[in-house]
């Protein structure tokens, strides 16, 4: 749960003593995979406001997410997988072996 609120997801000013956690969450590299994905950063918005119209890269919301490539999130969640499934393997592998004697 804590690295669903650390994310980016659903809580955005996540308090400093908690901002590195976001790194160690696969729900981090997805939601940034997800903005990349479904935006790019030349869609325009806010068409009708006085000062005309500005791209999506520009908004408070994208701030902090550049829209364009995506590879690096692709590779850390690939990276996060496999480091969690051999963890996995080599703690159950452990918790086997230690049951035989």
């Amino acid at each position: 749960m804590l690295f669903l609120l650390t994310g980016g997801y659903y809580v955005q000013h996540i308090p400093k003593f908690m901002q590195w956690m976001k790194y160690l969450s696969f729900m981090y590299y997805g939601f940034r995979l997800l903005l990349k994905v479904q935006y790019s950063g030349d869609q325009l918005y806010e068409c009708e406001s006085i000062g005309g119209c500005r791209t999506l890269q520009s908004s408070p919301s994208f701030d902090t997410v550049n829209l364009k490539g995506g590879l690096q999130e692709v590779w850390v969640l690939i990276a996060m997988a496999l480091c969690f499934r051999f963890l996995a393997y080599f703690c159950l592998r452990r918790n086997i072996d230690v049951c035989n004697y």
